[in-house]
């Protein structure tokens, strides 16, 4: 129980349908993300999974900032996230865990989209590598069992392709890589926490009604990413495996709405989460 309670939650960049188009040079994004989540289980790695009296609850906002622009032939997209919010009612056999509020850790980034046919189809064709570094700068204090900030740099490595399949049907799929920095300020305040990569495959099979309206079924699985402190294994990794829904929805020419629905079918290394609610609203400008 000591070393569950030393290890912040960690939060990943997921995608949402159609994040990988390609937008015209000039063209500036705002994104306001609302992220709601409930776990009534906690499964450590090689013991037996808790259930009573054990919960998590999460309401974690995200603004994010994009401008599009060209650099030869190339679309690229620099990007901030800002995220921040509050962990609660969490406990693991009735025991307290307490809670978090504040900044987590930023986020920058951008998209370079070495296929850009957006013409192929209704989906478009596209593919882009993108590089993402989280920055130490969130919420974390050695006290307290739980932190939205990590106190360590992270480099996240994502590739995306999007390909049209047949008529409104399309198909999105995502690879990343993660790598973590230490944590030197973890446990008792004087102990290291290390972790293996982590390793994600995300996947979206969408539908597009019209260029304003889709819906998208979708599946990510992680793994790897054990965590470590002074060399001893905690029993937690990233080891989960989640299904989505999603649907978009268009309002003018300039705001779009999304609203998607999530489960983890298994967790091995931390909480699972019961049911998640994300919903974005995104202005182009």
């Amino acid at each position: 129980m000591a070393l569950a309670l030393s290890c912040a939650p960690v939060w990943a960049v997921d995608v949402n349908v159609g994040d990988y188009t390609a937008l015209p040079a000039g063209t500036d994004v705002a994104a306001w993300y609302q992220q709601f989540g409930r776990s009534e289980r906690y499964n450590p790695d090689g013991a037996d999974a808790s259930r009573r009296q054990t919960s998590l609850n999460s309401n974690i906002s995200i603004l994010r900032l994009i401008h599009f622009t060209q650099i030869g032939v190339i679309t690229v997209d620099p990007q901030i996230l800002l995220p921040f919010g509050h962990v609660y009612n969490a406990r693991i056999g009735g025991h307290s865990l307490g809670s978090a509020s504040g900044l987590a850790d930023p986020i920058v980034g951008a998209t370079f989209w070495l296929v850009n046919q957006p013409q192929a189809g209704v989906s478009g064709r596209y593919f882009g590598i993108t590089p993402l570094l989280y920055l130490p700068w969130g919420n974390y204090d050695r006290h307290d069992a739980l932190n939205l900030g990590e106190n360590r740099y992270k480099g996240d490595l994502q590739l995306g392709w999007v390909e049209p399949l047949w008529g409104k049907l399309g198909m999105e799929l995502y690879g990343d890589a993660v790598v973590y920095g230490h944590n030197t300020n973890a446990g008792s305040g004087q102990q290291t926490l290390k972790q293996d990569p982590t390793y994600q495959l995300q996947g979206n099979l969408r539908y597009d009604f019209s260029t304003s309206q889709r819906v998208a079924l979708g599946y990510s699985a992680s793994t790897g990413g054990k965590q470590y402190l002074d060399g001893d294994y905690t029993g937690q990794k990233t080891e989960v495996q989640q299904v989505r829904l999603e649907f978009q929805q268009m309002v003018g020419p300039t705001v779009q709405l999304s609203a998607q629905l999530t489960h983890d079918v298994r967790t091995v290394g931390g909480f699972q989460e019961d049911a998640g609610i994300n919903l974005r609203a995104l202005l182009l400008f």
